[in-house]
């Protein structure tokens, strides 16, 4: 958007004010006008000799008198160029011709009379051109304005607007400007102290040097004084009046978002300028309340979901930690108080079922830390390339102690396959889905995993025969806290959190993860990791 806006202003024509000249001709007007008088003379020359009447000429002359009002302005080139033209016709028509004397006595009422309408057609015609230079001005500046809002509109960040308005005041004024933007802070403190650091020079487009014109002690003064006080401070202001530029805050609803620096000068702007320059100002401080808004809702947004996710956190955590650690107290307090009276079997039954709860509270609290550091954005990847095979073999031996009781299946490819991967986190998703399809698939089913090599990336899929998956749980399967439908004995235990953490981990690594059902029942998990060729040299 920014080199938009630079294309933009390389195409900016600037009006300048139109204002009556006092000075003199130049060279080139005056070779303008004596060629506009010579024409005149020439074609009254050749209409005397016609035979036309003398009023015929006069009003060429007027004519010629009318065109230099609009080449010249002011009311002295007027009066000069008037009064040139009733001496050169006097000295080209009257008699006695070539000389400056006039014999009849109603020439001198004539002259009289040639100047002043000579001098009123030349005002009409420079009074117009100002009136049509203004009128230009006016549609250029109102059209500077329309821009601002179009433009604004486009603007979704800070920088964007200070950009905006930075380029919209130069054109408007074809001065050197800058942007500071503050902390939208209101004027009296009550919001906080304002920043008034600037993140954004607009001058930095137009020419060199104009940007020592704010930097000096005064200038910063100057322009943290509007920042704080959201007055205009400055050159042509009551305070700061030794300052290079002129300040204005940029506000909105008693806020300040910043200060727009203009360096003026000795030529103070018209008011009409001034409040095309107060409307810009307006549109931007308009703007930036609305990117300052959007940004503190989305951070309240923010906020609102972490407190939610920690809320339903601790709830899952207080609610399901209480059936196996409960599980766990009353057998130890079994076998403490009534050990010697039991069995061997039914001893090694407490055990077992102490040493289940006790691992699946050790994976819950893995589990737990992965995904406060997934949430936090702390999860740091170790990466380094490893053989697929190596990681699926290792992770398969710290999988569920019911494993025993599936067939549990790794298809390999027929290739080795290298991936790029934290070894300790991608064996955690492995065990995750291993022990989801065991936890949810009958005693004595088939579990297979595949490994292949599909392009970039390395494919992983879970497959279990179990009963499938609910067409409507399907889309929520990854999202936190979200178990479905329980079929499992011990879904209870369940927080939903496993599957979230390994769409975390596929996701940091830049791969993916899926679920679909496969016919005629079961389920498959399929995530993807980048991978790597491996070369074997020809001995």
């Amino acid at each position: 958007m920014l080199s938009h806006l630079i294309r933009k202003l390389k195409t900016i024509r600037f009006y300048p004010d139109a204002k009556q000249t006092e000075s003199g001709f130049g060279v080139k007007d005056i070779l303008v006008i004596a060629g506009i008088i010579a024409l005149t003379t020439a074609i009254g020359s050749f209409f005397h000799l016609a035979g036309f009447s003398d009023a015929t000429v006069i009003t060429l002359y007027i004519l010629a008198v009318q065109i230099i009002a609009i080449q010249s302005s002011g009311w002295r080139s007027n009066t000069i160029v008037s009064l040139i033209c009733v001496i050169v016709y006097n000295f080209f028509f009257t008699n006695p011709k070539y000389t400056f004397l006039a014999y009849d006595p109603d020439y001198p009422i004539t002259f009289v009379v040639m100047f002043f309408v000579s001098f009123l057609a030349g005002s009409i015609a420079d009074r117009l051109k100002t009136l049509a230079q203004e009128s230009r001005l006016t549609l250029f500046k109102t059209q500077v304005l329309l821009d601002t809002s179009q433009l604004l509109s486009r603007a979704h960040e800070q920088g964007e607007v200070a950009d905006v308005l930075g380029l919209q005041a130069h054109k408007l004024l074809e001065r050197h400007v800058f942007v500071g933007l503050g902390s939208g802070s209101n004027p009296t403190g009550t919001n906080g102290t304002p920043s008034a650091e600037i993140v954004f020079t607009v001058s930095k487009y137009f020419p060199a040097g104009c940007d020592n014109s704010f930097q000096s002690a005064m200038e910063e003064d100057a322009s943290h004084w509007a920042l704080k006080s959201g007055k205009k401070s400055g050159s042509q202001a009551f305070v700061y009046q030794g300052a290079n530029a002129t300040y204005y805050p940029i506000m909105q609803n008693q806020k300040v978002y910043g200060v727009l620096g203009i360096v003026i000068g000795d030529d103070p702007l018209d008011h009409f300028t001034e409040n095309i320059l107060h409307s810009i100002l307006n549109q931007c401080g308009l703007a930036l309340e609305t990117v300052v808004t959007a940004k503190e809702k989305e951070q309240e947004k923010l906020r609102a979901q972490n407190e939610k996710l920690r809320a339903d956190l601790l709830r899952a955590i207080s609610h399901d930690l209480r059936t196996p650690l409960t599980s766990i107290s009353g057998n130890a307090s079994i076998l403490l108080n009534s050990g010697e009276t039991f069995d061997n079997d039914t001893k090694e039954q407490l055990y077992t079922d102490i040493y289940d709860d006790s691992i699946w509270l050790v994976n819950l609290v893995e589990n737990l830390l992965s995904v406060s550091r997934a949430i936090n954005g702390t999860m740091q990847l170790h990466c380094t390339m490893e053989l697929l095979d190596d990681v699926i073999g290792e992770a398969l031996n710290h999988i569920d102690r019911h494993a025993k009781d599936y067939v549990i299946r790794y298809v390999p490819d027929d290739d080795m396959i290298l991936a790029n991967m934290d070894v300790h986190l991608v064996e955690q998703v492995i065990i995750n889905l291993v022990n989801n399809a065991i936890k949810y698939t009958p005693a004595g089913s088939t579990i297979e995993i595949h490994a292949r090599q599909m392009g970039s990336f390395a494919h992983v899929s879970v497959t279990d025969s179990g009963p499938g998956i609910l067409e409507e749980d399907l889309p929520h399967l990854f999202e936190m806290f979200y178990n479905g439908r329980k079929t499992a004995a011990d879904a209870s235990k369940s927080l939903g959190i496993g599957l979230a953490l390994c769409k975390s981990i596929v996701e940091a690594h830049g791969g993916s993860i899926s679920v679909a059902n496969v016919q005629p029942h079961g389920a498959r998990f399929t995530f993807t990791l980048p991978s790597q060729e491996i070369n074997i040299p020809q001995g």
